[in-house]
């Protein structure tokens, strides 16, 4: 089988999965109440409470950040109304199967760039977290209107699904008590995997 025909089966799986993530959230998290003003609020409060948590925090090897990642990518969404498709997921996993080589090419040829551009999980990491902070889900101030605000909270969902996708990759196995389902970090490692393998 080929490298795309893989991908195209993972983007697949990865829609399936983040749409029930999506139920999930709407079933628990966001169910505190019925009235869309309400609801409306406390998709902003999950939101803003795990965007925080991940700003904070760096990248690491455990998968610690899985569940504030899941619900940022959720909230974030819910908040914009739209759901990735297949298609967004594939482009997603194509950016990090070619972000990957790149990255380990430019730091053999200068060495001292590692410590600048790091992974592709903690690269794309910094791309989230500025996307988050200009949105205005941070702590960190941002002087974007409502509009641009809107538009840096789309690309935080765009470079959340990369991050997730590095971040699988570049994880041990982490603990089961910080996923979600039992789709977790090891799941989506396991699917994507097979055509880092093909594309080496």
């Amino acid at each position: 089988m080929s490298t795309t025909n893989d991908a195209d089966r993972a983007a697949e799986e990865l829609t399936g999965w983040f749409g029930d993530l999506l139920r999930l959230c709407d079933a628990t998290v966001f169910a505190v109440a019925s009235e869309p003003a309400h609801r409306k609020a406390a998709v902003l409060g999950v939101l803003t409470r795990n965007a925080k948590r991940l700003y904070e925090r760096e990248s690491d090897s455990t998968g610690k950040l899985f569940t504030p990642l899941c619900l940022v990518l959720a909230s974030a969404c819910r908040s914009l109304d739209l759901v990735p498709d297949a298609g967004q997921w594939k482009a997603a996993i194509e950016n990090v199967l070619v972000l990957g080589p790149q990255l380990r090419k430019v730091v053999t040829n200068m060495p001292v760039i590692v410590s600048v551009a790091g992974s592709p999980a903690a690269l794309l990491k910094e791309h989230l977290d500025e996307s988050l902070a200009q949105a205005g889900v941070t702590d960190r101030a941002t002087i974007l209107d409502h509009r641009n605000r809107r538009i840096a909270l789309g690309l935080a969902i765009n470079w959340g699904m990369r991050f997730l996708v590095a971040y699988a990759l570049e994880t041990t196995d982490p603990p089961e008590a910080d996923a979600i389902s039992t789709r977790g970090l090891s799941w989506i490692r396991k699917i994507i995997q097979p055509i880092v393998v093909r594309a080496a």
